[in-house]
């Protein structure tokens, strides 16, 4: 019997004559859908190492001082949401940036000013509601004596292609900008700062100095649905595949002999 069966699979032939127009399109589209899924599964790699990083940071100790920070920074070790406390002022003379944040009921500006240089390090240290603009161009004076400062690390990311085109431009001259540092006008030539601290609590050194590690842990919820989306999308492409053969199976283009 088993030498019937290979004789039987020896002899078994398949006979297929591909639709020329069908073919093509559904190469093209099986191409598009496993490029797509393979954007996915890059995507699912990149955040899988972000969210990683970004859980180091959020249970590691409080940086205590802006030099521990530029270290960090330095190694390429990761900071973003990381809890900070230090006693420093803002540099003085350093210009306050205004940048947009529309949020609902009003238009919002987040305010930043240096603290530090080599990298430059801006706090992010209150918010005010203006329906023109805060005089944030006005060079401020530094405090008489160093405060004591507690906040989170945030990185900055850079615009994407897209959002370079679609976002409104800086306007440096009326300091309106509407991504932070987002011509790399804040002092260092083309080259944009690379963090900031969101500073939540200010209060004079001489009252004691600020805890970071009082602070809450901020762990932000980033969504990571990329392995649902590259296997929808391989899904499609298998799919799609099955039914090209369905049909040249049932137009007699497809047969086992």
């Amino acid at each position: 019997m088993r030498a019937n069966i290979e004789r039987h699979r020896k002899t078994m032939k398949i006979k297929f004559k591909p639709m020329p127009w069908l073919t093509v399109v559904v190469a093209i589209c099986i191409a598009i859908l496993i490029a797509l899924g393979t954007w996915q599964y890059n995507r699912l790699q990149w955040k899988t190492a972000l969210l990683a990083d970004v859980e180091a940071a959020v249970t590691a100790p409080p940086f205590t001082s802006l030099d521990a920070l530029h270290r960090a920074i330095q190694a390429e070790e990761p900071v973003d949401f990381r809890r900070i406390g230090f006693t420093a002022s803002p540099a003085p003379g350093s210009l306050i940036y205004a940048v947009y944040a529309p949020e609902k009921g009003g238009i919002y500006w987040n305010l930043f000013r240096q603290y530090s240089a080599a990298p430059d390090i801006f706090g992010r240290y209150t918010q005010v509601t203006d329906a023109k603009k805060p005089g944030g161009e006005a060079r401020v004076a530094a405090p008489s004596a160093p405060e004591s400062n507690i906040g989170y690390v945030r990185k900055v990311h850079e615009m994407g292609a897209v959002e370079s085109i679609i976002k409104s431009k800086a306007s440096p001259d009326t300091n309106r900008w509407f991504k932070f540092n987002q011509s790399g006008d804040w002092g260092q030539g083309d080259v944009l700062t690379s963090h900031y601290i969101y500073i939540t609590k200010v209060q004079s050194n001489a009252s004691g100095a600020l805890d970071a590690a009082d602070l809450p842990i901020l762990r932000p919820d980033i969504p990571n649905n990329h392995f649902d989306y590259m296997l929808t999308w391989y899904s499609f492409a298998l799919i799609l595949l099955i039914i090209y053969f369905i049909l040249h199976r049932r137009a007699g283009r497809l047969s086992f002999s």
